[in-house]
């Protein structure tokens, strides 16, 4: 009980410092883990061991149930593209890295995934804070952390049985795949009829997720894999809608008191790192920081992505995972590597968690996208006059193209995906493809001599920008919340609170504004 109290203490103390300095919480619980074996009454060891292996349980099931394949939507042909081949290349650089510093192939193999993987958690919880869940680099976003999380998991099955030969190896590699089907039978029929069936109160439902989980705890232990493979396909059964959006209620406060517990733990565990350790650890975070938001954006737009999309979700990829430390764990206790390798993995996820809430921001992303070459090849175009400029033509733009195809104006319509521009090319409507919100773009769809200017773009900051630039030009806005509707209406525009309703209430202003202008 007094290990205990100490770690809730010093985590409390760590969340309060995250706050104050606007940080992710997981750096600061591991540096007051730090801090607590510098006390004089740190808590004993193997009683350490034991409560650390408790929270990574929670902690690997707590992020499964953020990865649902669905939530990626149509994106998931890029996310798989994405993710696979920036597993590899970030893993291939690490065990490049490893082989230089004289690492064996085993370490290296570690090195190197440990590299390979972005954060579920601090990723997860950035796009959750500023709405950008459903945003397309968002769901590609999602999609890249499901594939690396599952690859990072069928890797800990295969190391764990490494040992043992290669059809050992193989055979380990089966056994997740095995544990797989019954994830996915969960997820998708298992799990809602069991929460609608039973789960009568908040007490039942708590039990019954806690049962899902052992339930998969015990298969994996019954075939002899790690723990975490089947707390993480414990996780994600639970990661089906309607199913995650109940049970998110009931998790978040359970999953942050084992993320405590575990995090804190593992700094009260991690050796004091050498001056070397500490040398490589700072090549590592560099390495992450500079080749990932390129490595990205280059695959991202070949998928399809627009530069902006493709670069933000590049820059919130810059991080190294819960699941490195997991990883690095599970190959200390397996004797694979040494603590030496575990503190460098550890300051590296330290270090780039620290820093993502600093580098992924909409600052750095404009500043790199005047540096991308498509701002180089962009040529000098004469801006059309009196025409209506229809900004994004998803869902709620595809409404919008025949009643604004007969209101006898030309139509130009700026979409970032390409598919959607060659569609309309295709059925004879003029279409860019760009950013709405880059300034270039919307200088060269002539958003200031437009007769008039529709925005389906979902972020507010986004519209100010089309505001800028289509100055005294009438600018409907489409809003998701009254409050950005509210400060967008003093800025001048007529926003349009995206509802049910919102086609007709258009509709209606569009009629009234064709009249009036003749």
């Amino acid at each position: 009980m007094r290990a205990v109290a100490l770690i809730l203490a010093f985590g409390a103390g760590a969340f309060a410092a995250a706050r104050v300095l606007r940080l992710p919480s997981i750096p600061m619980l591991i540096l007051s883990g730090v801090l607590l074996s510098g006390v004089a009454l740190s808590p004993d060891a193997d009683v350490l061991q034991g409560i650390l292996l408790l929270g990574l349980t929670f902690l690997v099931f707590s992020a499964g149930t953020e990865l649902n394949p669905r939530r990626v939507g149509r994106h998931r042909g890029a996310a798989t593209t994405v993710g696979v081949l920036q597993f590899f290349v970030l893993g291939g650089a690490g065990l490049a890295l490893a082989w230089s510093l004289s690492l064996d192939l085993l370490s290296g193999l570690y090195l190197g995934l440990g590299l390979a993987v972005s954060s579920t958690l601090v990723v997860v919880r950035l796009l959750q804070r500023r709405q950008q869940l459903f945003e397309p680099f968002g769901r590609l976003v999602l999609g890249v952390l499901l594939v690396q999380d599952v690859l990072v998991i069928l890797f800990i099955s295969v190391l764990s049985h490494s040992e043992h030969g290669g059809a050992w190896v193989l055979i380990g590699l089966l056994k997740t795949l095995v544990l797989i089907v019954p994830a996915f039978l969960f997820m998708r029929w298992i799990t809602p009829y069991i929460l609608a069936s039973f789960a009568q109160d908040d007490e039942t439902l708590l039990l019954l997720l806690l049962a899902v989980l052992f339930v998969f705890v015990g298969l994996a232990q019954l075939l002899g894999l790690p723990l975490v493979v089947g707390a993480f396909l414990a996780g994600v059964s639970l990661s089906g809608f309607p199913v995650n959006g109940l049970i998110r209620g009931q998790l978040t406060s359970l999953s942050n008191f084992f993320a405590v517990i575990f995090f804190v733990c593992l700094g009260a565990l991690l050796s004091v790192p050498t001056g070397l350790d500490f040398l490589v650890a700072m090549l590592l975070t560099g390495a992450i920081l500079f080749l990932t938001p390129p490595l990205v954006t280059l695959l991202a737009e070949r998928a399809g992505l627009s530069s902006r999309s493709a670069i933000e979700a590049g820059l919130l990829l810059s991080q190294t995972s819960e699941f490195s430390i997991v990883l690095a764990l599970v190959g200390l206790q397996q004797g694979h590597i040494d603590e030496s390798l575990l503190a460098v993995l550890t300051m590296v996820t330290v270090m780039t968690m620290i820093l993502t809430p600093f580098v992924a921001t909409d600052r750095m992303t404009w500043r790199l996208m005047r540096l991308h070459p498509s701002r180089w090849q962009r040529k000098p175009v004469v801006p059309p006059t009196g025409h209506i400029l229809l900004i994004g033509c998803g869902e709620s733009g595809r409404l919008l193209l025949e009643p604004l195809r007969r209101a006898g104006k030309p139509l130009l319509v700026v979409d970032d995906d390409p598919a959607v521009v060659n569609q309309l090319r295709e059925t004879g409507v003029e279409a860019i493809r760009g950013d709405g919100a880059d300034y270039g773009v919307l200088r060269a769809a002539g958003a200031g001599q437009a007769a008039v200017v529709i925005s389906t773009m979902r972020r507010y900051r986004d519209h100010k920008a089309v505001l800028k630039v289509a100055r005294n030009r009438p600018v409907i806005c489409r809003v998701f919340e009254e409050e950005d509707g509210d400060r967008l209406r003093q800025k001048g525009a007529i926003p349009v609170l995206y509802s049910h309703p919102a086609a007709d209430e258009f509709l209606r202003w569009f009629g009234e504004w064709s009249v009036a202008s003749g």
